[in-house]
């Protein structure tokens, strides 16, 4: 912490100069079809897909959560962090979708086993990510028997977790400290949000002036907090108010979003209304943590590394360093969490808007990278964002091609378009990749 101190002794005079404020960039909603390419006559030739896993429980303890409010929280019926049942089947419910979505574009069969094996899914070694591998495979190609492929168990996944000699460099540390320093900001709308969040932990309705029915053993506080060194797969963390109420925000939605009745989500006290209002202060949380460029840049660049290998190895036709799956597979699916598809989203720039929110990745958002041929033989890049909305999780919903999910195309904006001429991607990935960062791995 000695040398955290002096880089922030030195730099501490230039925070008082600078306001930065982030851009939310919101993209119209897709509008090309399935049609609207096969009449340009382009072929879908491979989807990338890069997936946060199903609803799950929260991952703290019943005993660490309930320190911080005066009621018990509900259960979930399962382990810490784990996916639920109705979460399983929502993401069980998503293969079904992607299955035919992939086939109205061309790509697959409605229905029957033949291309299975085409198919590769590769999942982050937690519970959550290997059983909504399993929930994803069952939903694309009911009984098939599809693999779910992962590193041994116990082992670091590079693919979604950054190499550990990435995160060494002191200069790297620092430098994300201080950009995340000088994008904290804070605002009335935050700040009454955190303390509606306070009231709902006290047992109170979030505007009421709340008595609590005893005072928790800890408070969420106030103002922003403070940016610590990092541990594990993090440059830097954030400590405070804004990382507790996110953690809080993320488990009523999870909550709301596993069907659990709602005079048990936030203990009666908030409805669908009041937790689209929390659900901001996650996304500013993982704007600050996930988004801001040092952080993505060592924190994601060996996912995007990745995607892109993935893709060239569609384009090639053969084996390449760094691909996922073998050649020939025409979906693969890389089964990670929402910091994955927040930190990849910031090296691209993208940005989306559905369901009401900016930049959220709830449980089951999908980053698909769609690689298309034209009739001349050239390839392009388009990016997709599809999630299920809030209600068509917590009820359940059956999703179709006529009910889809929420959906938008996402230009890349280094590109200038809706679709990414090849070599221009390569170009786009090249420079937005630490190329420290990046540990060449070939799942297979």
């Amino acid at each position: 912490m000695k040398y955290f101190r002096a880089f922030f002794a030195v730099v501490g005079s230039l925070l008082a100069t600078f306001s930065l404020a982030t851009v939310i960039e919101a993209q119209n909603p897709a509008t090309a079809s399935s049609s609207d390419h096969r009449a340009n006559r382009e072929t879908l030739k491979l989807v990338v897909i890069l997936s946060r896993h199903g609803v799950r429980s929260s991952t703290w303890t019943e005993e660490k959560l309930n320190a911080y409010s005066a009621q018990p929280w509900p259960e979930f019926g399962v382990a810490p962090g784990y996916l639920t049942s109705h979460g399983y089947e929502l993401i069980k419910d998503f293969g079904s979708y992607d299955r035919a979505s992939l086939a109205e574009a061309g790509l697959l069969p409605t229905h029957g086993c033949a291309d299975a094996a085409s198919a590769y899914i590769w999942a982050d070694v937690d519970e959550r990510t290997l059983e909504s591998g399993r929930a994803l495979a069952e939903g694309l190609f009911p009984g098939c028997a599809t693999q779910v492929h992962s590193v041994a168990s116990g082992n670091r996944d590079p693919i979604f977790l950054p190499a550990a000699s990435a995160l060494k460099p002191f200069t790297k540390e620092a430098l994300a400290a201080f950009e995340v320093l000088v994008r904290m900001r804070t605002n009335a709308e935050q700040d009454a949000l955190i303390g509606q969040m306070q009231n709902v932990l006290d047992g109170c309705a979030p505007n009421s002036k709340c008595t609590p029915k005893h005072v928790p053993q800890t408070l969420l506080g106030a103002g922003l907090g403070s940016v610590i060194r990092g541990k594990g797969e993090h440059l830097a963390d954030l400590q405070g108010p804004l990382a507790q109420a996110s953690s809080f925000s993320e488990d009523l939605l999870l909550e709301y979003t596993n069907g659990m009745p709602l005079n048990q989500v936030g203990w009666g006290n908030v409805d669908e209304n009041q937790l689209r209002r929390f659900i901001a202060l996650h996304t500013a949380y993982f704007d600050l943590m996930n988004r801001t460029p040092s952080l993505a840049r060592v924190e994601a660049s060996n996912t995007l590394f990745h995607i892109a290998r993935t893709l060239d190895q569609g384009v090639e036709g053969h084996a390449a360093d760094g691909a996922v799956g073998p050649a020939g597979s025409k979906l693969v699916v890389l089964m990670g969490h929402d910091s994955n598809l927040a930190g990849v989203a910031s090296l691209l720039g993208l940005h989306w808007t559905l369901d009401g929110r900016t930049d959220d990745t709830p449980p089951g958002t999908e980053l698909a990278f769609e690689l298309w041929q034209n009739k001349r033989g050239t390839y392009s890049v388009r990016v997709r964002v599809a999630m299920q909305t809030l209600n068509q999780m917590r009820n359940l919903d059956t999703l179709t091609l006529a009910a889809p999910a929420a959906l938008q195309e996402l230009p890349i904006p280094a590109c200038g378009g809706d679709s990414c001429a090849w070599q221009d991607f390569l170009r786009v990935v090249d420079g937005a990749v630490d190329k420290d960062s990046v540990f060449t791995f070939r799942p297979h």
